[in-house]
Order: C-alpha cells, then sequence, then structure tokens
C-alpha cells in the first residue's frame, strides 16, 4: 500500500503527523473501514463499547465521523472547556484527532471557539518554533505554579517536548493568540 499524501484536515490538530498523533503504517486496517490507507491514529481514543480501538483507526473515519458513529468513539474531552458552542465541541470529540498528554488532556479555547493544537514543545521547541509561546508558558507557570520569574524561567528550560514536564501549545483560530499548559507526571 503505497502512503497517502493527502491526510484529512484537522481544524483544531492541524498536523497530527508532526504531533506524533498519527503515524504511516502501509499495513494497518481501520477498525472502522476495514481498510489500510498509509496512516494510522495512535493517540487517545475513548469508546464504552468493548473493542480495543488504541491503534486501530484511520485519520478518514475519525474527521468524517464515522468513527465516531459506528463505533461510539470520541478523540478529546471538552468537558472543562468552558465557552464553546455545541456543534464545536462535537467537532473537537468527535472529528478531530486528540493527543497524549502525561495527564488528562486539557482542550483550550479562546474568542468562542476551540483553539488548534499545534504541538507539544520543550525548551527547545518553544525557541525553534514557538518563540512567541515562551511568554505565554513563562506566565502560566508564574500564576499556575506559583513561581517567581526566575524559577520560572528555570522550569521552562527544563521542559521537554517528549519527557515531562511538557507545555503544550494551542493558537487561536481568531486572534493567533497562543495559549498553553504545562503537564508533568
Amino acid at each position: 500500500m503505497a502512503k497517502s499524501s493527502n491526510l484529512p484536515i484537522f481544524k483544531y490538530h492541524p498536523d497530527p503527523l508532526s504531533t506524533g498523533a498519527v503515524r504511516a503504517d502501509a499495513d494497518a486496517p481501520c477498525l472502522n473501514c476495514d481498510r489500510a490507507r498509509g496512516y494510522i491514529y495512535v493517540s487517545p481514543v475513548y469508546t464504552e463499547q468493548d473493542v480495543e480501538l488504541d491503534d486501530h483507526l484511520c485519520p478518514w473515519c475519525i474527521a468524517d465521523g464515522a468513527a465516531a458513529q459506528k463505533l461510539g468513539a470520541t478523540f478529546n474531552n471538552t468537558g472543562v472547556t468552558g465557552g464553546i458552542p455545541g456543534e464545536i465541541r462535537a467537532e473537537v470529540e468527535a472529528r478531530t484527532s486528540g493527543f497524549n498528554a502525561w495527564q488528562e488532556v486539557t482542550r483550550l479555547a479562546c474568542c468562542g471557539s476551540a483553539a488548534a493544537f499545534p504541538g507539544a514543545a520543550g525548551a527547545e521547541e518553544l525557541k525553534r518554533d514557538f518563540p512567541k509561546a515562551a511568554p505565554v508558558v513563562k506566565r502560566y507557570l508564574r500564576q499556575e505554579f506559583e513561581l517567581s520569574g526566575e524559577e520560572a524561567q528555570e522550569f521552562l528550560e527544563d521542559l521537554s517536548k517528549d519527557d515531562s514536564p511538557a507545555a503544550y501549545v494551542f493558537r487561536c483560530l481568531r486572534s493567533n493568540q497562543y495559549l498553553t499548559f504545562v503537564d508533568e507526571e
């Protein structure tokens, strides 16, 4: 099976391949559509049905809602995410790929809508990929962890994308402002 270069578009998770939510796998069939499309979803999936869905769904069955409809699958919990309309909440929960975090994933919102998730970040990624998000992460650390400016800077320098603690960066689709949370084991 040749890999498809056209993954479905997830408005609130624009690059699930780079975030690790989806990986290339030429031979993995989707449990929902029974097709091997070259990619498989490898992030959290929830269902009340007695079926193992982890690493068994294609991105297309997530994006079009087929996995949610047929298997009762959801991919994000927006229960604590306030201020977003029901139709956006439904899209994020049932038709948007999720992502892995150390604790339960928190989806962030801004300007009356869900924010997009461009990725997890450590100190290196904040400098290279998300320089405008670094002050937002530092402010989060000062407020949520009650750190001084110097302590927050030291904590920020110890962040690791692939280890604990890590920053999870979001971007508002309307204002382009960054939002974040920091998660650790």
